[in-house]
Order: C-alpha cells, then sequence, then structure tokens
C-alpha cells in the first residue's frame, strides 16, 4: 500500500491506498448526495469495501489504532459498566482496561455528539474520567455485545430451563467448534441420550446422559433454532448463529421422530474458516493445472460426483476462489451457501423454497452469466437447464451424485439427457472421495493434537476424466460406466486408486484408511 500523509480526507485515503476507483468514489458521493449520510456508512450499504478495511482507512483519517475484537476475549466486568442497550445505542463497547484508562471500541469514533453522550454516562455512573478510543466495524461490536448476552444468560438463567441444561447446550457447542467437528448428532436411545459429533469424517461419542435429561435438552435446542416444541411427532428444521471463539458458526438444525424421541441433528457452518486452495485439499500439480485451465474455457460443463461429505462443494469453492471475477460474471445456486465469496452472485435455494434448482438456472441465464454453477444436479428439468445453458456460451460447473467420474454420463442419461447432446459439451468428469491424514505431529502414533487416533485433518483422494473424441463416442452410443473406465485404463489415465497409492506411498495416509474408504 501507498503511504499517506496526515490530515488526509477519507475520499483521498480511500483513492490513494487503491481501496476504490474514481468510479466508485463518485457513485457513494452521488449516493450521499440524494441521501444524506457519512461517508463510510454509504460505502458499507452499496458494499464497496469490506468493514475491516474501512475501519483501516478511518484509522489513518483519524489517528486511533483499530481493535480486531474477535480476538478479544470477552471483559464482562469492564462492558457492565454501562446497560448492553447504552453500548448498542451508542455503537460501542468497552473491551478492557490500560492501566487506569478504559478502552473503547466504536463504529464512529470521530460523532462528537456520540462520544461526549458516552463519555458522560461513564463519568456520572463509574467517574471514568479517560477513555482511549478505538476503531472496530460495527457489526463486530455487536457480535462482542451478543457475547455476552449469551455470557448472561448461562449464568442467569431464566425459570423454564435449568441452567445446567443451557450450560451443557453452551459447551457441546463450543467443544465441537474448536474440534472441527462438522455434524453433532443429539440420538435419544431406550434408557440414555448419546451426544456424538462428527470429526474428519468418523462419528465418535462426546457424551453419554441419561434419558431424563432429554426432554429439557431437546428444548433447549429447538428453542434456540426456533422450532415447535409443541411439534413431536412431525419432522424439523430450524437455524441460530453464534459467535463462539472469535469465529461467527451457522448452526443448522433438524428433528427427526424415533421410537425413543426426537433424534436431532447439528450441521455447523463456519463463516469465518478460511477457504483452502486446491493444493491444500491435496489434489496433485497436474490435476490443479487441469482445473485452472478448464476454468477459464467460454463454454461447457464440468461436473464434480461423489457421495455427500466428499468434499465436492469445498473443492468448487477453491475453485471459484481462483478466478477472475472481475472480467467474469460468476453467479451460484447452493443448498446452502456455505462461504460468502466476493465478487460472486450467490443464490441459496431453499427446499420447498419459491425457487427450485431448474428455476434458478432459468433466471440467472437472463442475468448475462460466464460462469454458473449449480449445486447439485438431481432431476430432469435441471439437467437439461444445465446442458441448455452449456450449449449457448456458458460455462456450467455442477455437482452430481455418482460413484466414479466414470458413472457421470450414465447418470445423465438417466436424468433424461439423450446421450448425442452430452457429445462435445461436457468437458470433463472429477470424482474424489475424502480421506483422513496420518497426524504429522505423531506420525501415527497418537497424541494430544489427534486425540490418540494417529489421524488428523483430511485430503482428497480424486480422478479427473477429460473428455474426447473417442469418450465422446463411447457416450453418444450410449456407453456405459464400465466402458469408459477400460478406455481410461487402457490409455494410462490416473484413476482414484492411482492417487490413493501415490498418497500411501508419500506417507499421508494409511492403507487401512484407503480400504475404509475406498473397499
Amino acid at each position: 500500500m501507498v503511504a499517506t500523509s496526515p490530515h488526509k480526507s477519507l475520499k483521498d485515503i480511500l483513492i490513494q491506498q487503491e481501496l476504490l476507483t474514481v468510479d466508485q468514489l463518485n457513485v457513494a458521493l452521488e449516493e450521499q448526495r440524494r441521501h444524506p449520510k457519512m461517508l463510510a456508512e454509504i460505502l458499507l450499504d452499496l458494499k464497496l469495501i469490506s468493514p475491516s478495511l474501512l475501519q483501516n482507512a478511518l484509522s489513518l483519517v483519524t489517528g486511533l489504532p483499530v481493535v480486531d475484537l474477535k480476538s478479544i476475549t470477552l471483559d464482562q466486568k469492564a462492558l457492565s459498566l454501562l446497560s448492553l442497550e447504552i453500548w448498542m445505542d451508542l455503537g460501542a463497547v468497552a473491551f478492557g482496561w490500560r492501566g487506569n484508562v478504559l478502552c473503547v471500541a466504536m463504529a464512529d469514533p470521530e460523532n462528537i455528539l456520540l462520544v461526549d453522550r458516552l463519555k458522560q454516562n461513564l463519568f456520572e455512573a463509574h467517574d471514568i474520567p479517560q477513555v482511549q478510543f478505538y476503531h472496530a466495524d460495527s457489526q463486530a461490536i455487536e457480535s462482542y455485545i451478543n457475547q455476552s448476552k449469551e455470557f448472561s444468560l448461562i449464568h442467569f438463567p431464566t425459570e423454564k430451563i435449568d441452567d445446567s441444561v443451557i450450560e451443557l447446550v453452551d459447551s457441546i457447542l463450543a467443544h465441537a467448534v474448536k474440534a472441527g467437528a462438522s455434524d453433532i448428532h443429539f440420538q435419544p436411545e431406550k434408557q440414555v441420550v448419546r451426544i456424538r459429533y462428527r470429526l474428519d469424517g468418523i462419528l465418535k461419542t462426546l457424551q453419554t446422559l441419561h434419558k431424563t435429561m432429554w426432554p429439557t435438552l431437546s428444548v433447549r435446542l429447538k428453542v434456540m433454532s426456533g422450532m415447535d416444541i409443541s411439534e413431536s411427532r412431525r419432522p424439523q428444521n430450524g437455524r441460530f448463529t453464534r459467535q463462539i471463539a472469535g469465529h461467527e458458526v451457522d448452526f443448522r438444525m433438524s428433528s427427526h421422530p424415533t421410537v425413543y424421541g426426537e433424534n436431532i441433528v447439528t450441521r455447523l457452518l463456519d463463516k469465518d474458516k478460511s477457504l483452502l486452495s486446491l493444493n491444500d485439499l491435496g489434489f496433485v500439480p497436474e490435476q490443479i493445472e487441469y482445473l485452472k485451465k478448464v476454468s477459464e474455457l467460454p463454454q461447457g460443463m464440468i461436473i464434480v460426483s461423489g457421495p455427500t461429505g466428499s468434499g465436492k462443494t469445498t473443492t468448487l469453492y477453491a475453485l471459484f476462489s481462483q478466478m477472475n471475477s472481475e472480467t467474469r460474471n460468476i453467479m451460484t445456486l447452493e443448498e446452502p451457501v456455505e462461504y460468502q465469496l466476493p465478487g460472486i452472485r450467490q443464490t441459496e435455494i431453499k427446499e420447498g423454497g419459491v425457487v427450485s434448482f431448474s428455476d434458478g438456472v432459468r433466471s440467472i441465464l437472463r442475468q448475462d452469466p460466464d460462469v454458473i454453477f449449480i449445486g447439485e444436479i438431481r432431476d430432469e428439468a435441471t439437467a437439461k437447464m444445465a446442458l441448455r445453458s452449456a450449449m449457448t456460451g456458458h460455462l456450467v460447473i455442477a455437482t452430481l451424485h455418482t460413484s466414479d467420474s466414470f458413472g457421470v454420463p450414465s447418470r445423465l442419461i438417466d436424468l433424461g439427457i439423450h446421450p448425442n447432446l452430452l457429445s462435445g459439451h461436457v468437458i470433463c468428469s472429477v470424482s474424489q472421495r475424502l480421506v483422513r491424514k496420518i497426524c504429522s505431529e505423531c506420525q501415527g502414533d497418537g497424541c494430544v493434537k489427534c486425540d490418540q487416533l494417529g489421524l488428523k485433518g483430511r485430503i482428497v483422494l480424486s480422478e479427473i476424466l477429460p473428455f474426447n473424441e473417442d469418450i465422446d463416442k463411447i457416450v453418444a452410443r450410449g456407453g456405459n460406466r464400465t466402458e469408459l473406465k477400460q478406455y481410461a485404463l487402457e490409455h494410462n489415465y490416473k484413476i482414484m486408486k492411482d492417487d490413493a497409492a501415490f498418497k500411501l506411498t508419500t506417507g499421508l495416509i494409511s492403507q487401512a484408511e484407503i480400504k475404509r474408504v475406498l473397499g
């Protein structure tokens, strides 16, 4: 970034630091002329800059430091100096002390009226004369305050739900997030309630409780996710968001009636989780090179296949993150949107909602797209719309449930696509599985880091089938999975077992793990 001189205005800083273009700034200034508000607020409303970059720019204007509240441990004593309502109203939060000086983060520390109100409140209530102000974005301040609300809920419980149950649920959620679990299972049985979490694809028992705890425990879970606590005979879905260990986590909850009571499963989606690269996921260099090359093609279909939980969406997000969204209009249809990607227009498809995948593709085609991502091709209408898009000058990337890359054509034919139409329009099919890696700390012996399993983290086993004229001919005559795999073997294509063998010899994975996943 370019160095700045003091006494610059915010708009000067934004241009000098190359955080905005002149065109973008002019748009914001025109919006400010029409609707008088602070320039910073307008920039956020228009999504022209991220909250963190804006606070850094404001810091250069005011000379006040920036604080990352996500990395700050909740200081309940400092926060309790004023009511949460006052903090929220002022857009500020106290997060600690430096000697006798109170540290306060504000979204707008240049607002003299708000600063004066805050100082007056602090002085009248607690005789605090000195305050050091910091910049922080409003969402981070709100999340910090919400953490305090959760703290109050744990320590000052409602009459309806016992405080031990509230603490138990919170500890289970926090443990799962910190461990990196993808799902939590609450399973009532005849005499007990078994609580398990899925870590690196494997379910593990976290806790076993007596069955008498299940009524209040299930009510707590259902209240948190907005479910109907009076309904226990029908499946329900719900969701909620929480800040845990500095991370904003989405919890998607579903209940299902069983003979021993409602089974509840929670999917964890960590919004702050870093996106992995194709290399981090375990793709070898030649595969990465090929995927990057085909992702730049103007039209055709790239199909990623594999069972549920094989990491298909994560792979595609890694692919999108290295695509140029400045020169291409990339649009997605997902169920759900797991990560929000800058520069990419993402749409969430909800089960039973007003927009289906096929309707969504039809609508996107009117939005001048270059790249269309379809979360899952699951019916004939979606398959035909996807193929039509690929035939009319768009790059379509989609997922499909098949056992391997060789079964993709057969599955599309089963969904109603004529074999002749696939020829020349499918670029490649990719298939993958996730396997657990040997722990890098103990090399498989078992340690605290890997919970004595000797395995920690996962990588993909993958295969790519590039379509060519020969493969198109096999597909056009209705050739099945067996014929395609035979062709690949005869022409020395690398299949998934070859990838597994390579990663076994390099010491990344074990023979037992290969057998567990591939058989």
